[in-house]
């Protein structure tokens, strides 16, 4: 038996990081943009991990799910790559985690908090399970934390005019950007006085700026390696396409 699990890609435009001593209360506080083309995993009896074709040994997120969820294969489908800023091992995570659930019949909520321990312990990242989870978009993690415990609200914006597009930069640890900014509840603020495409894109641009990551295209903003751009850019070489994600992860 094998299930197949979709996940959307999730790139964050401001994140504030909340420590406790808890992973699954620990989390950030943010906006994150959630996008299409989804993720397609496909988990079956069976040990192992292949993206693209590739397999992966070294990854700690599988290796802790493995032992709270118990172990099978996964084999993953993606347009885009490891490393650069999609949020993929939160979606690598989450798809894991919610293909065991049907598999083996874990509850939903602990499955999918689950994976956002894993990305925690392992500084994999902050936010990316529970917005994939929600998806829809625009999504504002209002309160830090797993499912059933941080708080999100879908920000929905007309998106129709505002194209979206990334490109790769070059490939980053997380922990290099998990850098707590005071700025960040204020740019979040702002946003949400006025929320729009552009303002989003405004807000994300200064913030990821102040952290040292800059963007020489108008209309956009660096997240570790990966380039965010609305409105059709100049030159067509690398950029790939996107469309707000219609839903949060699912069980095919």
């Amino acid at each position: 038996m094998e299930v197949e699990v979709h996940v959307p890609l999730s790139i964050s435009g401001i994140w504030y990081p909340v420590y406790t001593d808890n992973p699954l209360t620990t989390g950030s506080i943010g906006l994150t943009l959630t996008l299409e083309p989804f993720i397609v995993a496909t988990v079956k009896e069976g040990e192992g991990l292949v993206f693209n074709g590739n397999e992966i040994k070294d990854f700690p997120n599988y290796e802790y799910l493995k032992r709270k969820l118990g172990t099978y294969k996964m084999v993953v489908e993606s347009r885009v790559p490891l490393g650069y800023g999609y949020g993929l091992s939160g979606a690598l995570s989450l798809a894991y985690a919610l293909g065991v659930k049907e598999l083996k019949g874990v509850k939903e909520e602990e499955a999918v908090n689950q994976a956002h321990i894993s990305e925690v312990i392992n500084s994999n990242g902050l936010g990316d399970v529970i917005a994939q989870y929600y998806g829809k978009g625009l999504v504002y993690r209002k309160k830090p934390g797993g499912l059933g415990v941080g708080e999100v609200e879908v920000i929905e914006l007309d998106w129709s005019n505002y194209p979206i597009y990334t490109k790769t930069v070059e490939q980053l640890p997380t922990k290099s950007i998990i850098k707590k900014n005071e700025n960040a509840l204020k740019l979040i603020q702002d946003f949400l006085n006025s929320p729009s495409p552009l303002k989003f894109i405004e807000v994300a641009s200064i913030f990821t700026r102040e952290l040292g990551f800059t963007s020489p295209y108008p209309y956009s903003y660096r997240k570790k390696g990966v380039i965010v751009k609305i409105f059709e850019p100049n030159e067509n070489i690398g950029w790939i396409k996107h469309e707000i994600a219609k839903r949060g992860a699912y069980v095919k």
